[in-house]
């Protein structure tokens, strides 16, 4: 579903753009913006959107999604006592709202906190790039000379037509997000340039991106808006997600597993998961 944002911070990178770089940005992403008038979008918008300064083309972070293996991270660190200790006293501070929600959706609360816990950090951490120019890179990627000078290493050609293959579809991938992103924005009256998220396009504190957030999404404070970075919509949008890819009560670990691996296709992410919220339901059972 997306990546894991705790994971995702050790790879951000600082990006400095002067002027001359700010118009080779521009010049860049004119095919991507005619791409984007023909899809329906006013050529007055676009305009507006991609003449802001915060728009930048990010080349760095693009081999960083080629070489990325989701089996290797780290993800016992959300076992330690101190991050158990810590999601058992979220559970404690906001109990009257995790018990509306998991009675509201068949969610235990448990596995929300840990949901939330792996993915931001109970909404402490979100992320620092702005999706926009992260999901407008990639969709003007699929030229592989813009990506291939960022690349630390010598491919031999066979790796170098894996990479561009795994590049291409990404760039397929990022275009269609990227266009969600924009109708979402136009819907909800947000600001596509102030969502900040992970390098990978997920955003909010349960990171969705933003094709997720058009399909699962919620107001769960019913104020009348979506907001991804309160704690109420973010927990809420998290359970809806995961009673429509099956979640029920009465589940078995595996098919529990099975659900979470929808929204992050990792199975040692969903087994951490599973293991975190066994942490926290115990010892709510001890007390």
């Amino acid at each position: 579903m997306r990546l894991t944002l705790g994971v995702c911070l050790i790879l951000t990178v600082v990006l400095t753009v002067c002027p001359a770089r700010a118009k080779e940005d521009t010049e860049l992403f004119a095919e991507l913006k005619s791409r984007l008038m023909a899809e329906g979008f006013s050529p007055a918008e676009i305009d507006k959107v991609f003449s802001d300064p915060r728009v930048k083309f990010l080349p760095q972070i693009m081999p960083r999604k080629l070489t990325w293996d989701e089996s290797k991270l780290p993800y016992k660190r959300f076992l330690r006592p101190e991050r158990i200790a810590r999601a058992r006293n979220f559970m404690k501070d906001y109990a009257p709202l995790l018990d509306e929600i998991e009675k509201t959706y068949g969610v235990e609360k448990e596995v929300l906190v840990a949901l939330l816990l792996v993915e931001s950090d109970l909404g402490r951490h979100h992320g620092r790039y702005e999706i926009f120019n992260v999901l407008a890179s990639m969709a003007v990627s699929s030229d592989w000379e813009r990506v291939k000078p960022y690349l630390d290493r010598e491919l031999s050609p066979e790796e170098e037509a894996r990479l561009k293959s795994i590049m291409a579809r990404r760039s397929r991938w990022a275009y269609r997000e990227l266009v969600v992103l924009l109708e979402i924005s136009q819907k909800y009256g947000l600001d596509p340039l102030a969502l900040k998220g992970s390098i990978f396009g997920a955003f909010g504190y349960p990171q969705f991106i933003p094709s997720s957030f058009r399909s699962y999404a919620v107001d769960g404070d019913g104020d009348g808006r979506i907001d991804l970075y309160t704690l109420t919509d973010a927990l809420a949008s998290a359970a809806n997600y995961l009673k429509r890819h099956g979640w029920r009560p009465g589940l078995s670990w595996e098919e529990k597993k099975r659900v979470l691996m929808t929204y992050n296709h990792s199975e040692p992410y969903a087994e951490t998961i599973l293991e975190i919220a066994k942490n926290l339901h115990d010892s709510e059972d001890r007390n």
